[in-house]
C-alpha cells in the first residue's frame, strides 16, 4: 500500500512536470519532423534586366508525411517572349525535373506559384537538389540571340530535420 501510494506520487510529480514545462509531446505537435531549403539565382540579361528565380521546398515526416514548394520566377524584358521554364539538375541538362508553367501576359511574374506533393506534385529529391547547388531553371524564348537561358540557383538557407516544437 505505502509502495503504491509512493508510485502515484511519482508519477503525479513527473506529469506535472511534463505538463508545466511546456512538452509538447502530449499535444502531438512534437511528433513531426520539418526540413526546408531555400534557393536563389540572377542572371544578366544585359543592362539593367535580369532574370531571377527563388523556390522553397519544405518537407514534413510523420503520420501524415508531405513536401510542398513555392516558387517566383520574374524577368520583365522576357514577358510575352517565354514558350517553356524548367528545373533541371546541371550534370543532367537533358532531363528536367519539373516544368513550371508559364503565367499569362497579365501577371507580372513569369511563373510562380505553390504545389505539394499530397495534390500530386512529383517533388521528390528536390530538397537534396536544391541544397547540393546543382539545381538550373531553363529558360526558353522566342528571342533570336536568348533562345535558352540558364539561371544557377544556390541555396541560400536550409534547415535540416528538426522538431519545432520540442523543446
Amino acid at each position: 500500500m505505502l509502495l503504491s501510494r509512493k508510485r502515484f506520487r511519482l508519477c503525479f510529480v513527473l506529469g506535472i512536470i511534463v505538463l508545466a514545462s511546456g512538452c509538447n509531446i502530449l499535444s502531438g505537435r512534437c511528433i513531426y519532423e520539418l526540413r526546408n531549403v531555400q534557393a536563389f539565382g540572377s542572371v544578366s540579361l544585359g543592362g539593367t534586366d535580369s532574370l531571377t528565380a527563388n523556390i522553397v521546398e519544405t518537407e514534413q515526416r510523420d503520420s501524415q508525411p508531405d513536401k510542398d514548394m513555392s516558387w517566383q520566377i520574374l524577368a520583365p524584358a522576357l514577358k510575352g517572349h517565354v514558350q517553356k521554364i524548367v528545373l533541371l539538375e546541371s550534370g543532367t541538362a537533358t532531363t528536367p525535373r519539373y516544368e513550371f508553367p508559364v503565367a499569362p501576359e497579365t501577371v507580372s511574374a513569369l511563373s510562380s506559384g505553390f504545389v505539394t506533393q499530397s495534390a500530386g506534385a512529383d517533388i521528390n529529391g528536390f530538397y537534396d537538389l536544391l541544397a547540393s547547388g546543382t539545381a538550373v531553371i531553363r529558360v526558353t524564348t522566342d528571342i533570336p540571340g536568348k533562345t535558352q537561358i540558364d539561371l544557377v540557383l544556390r541555396h541560400v538557407q536550409k534547415t535540416d530535420w528538426n522538431r519545432p516544437y520540442c523543446s
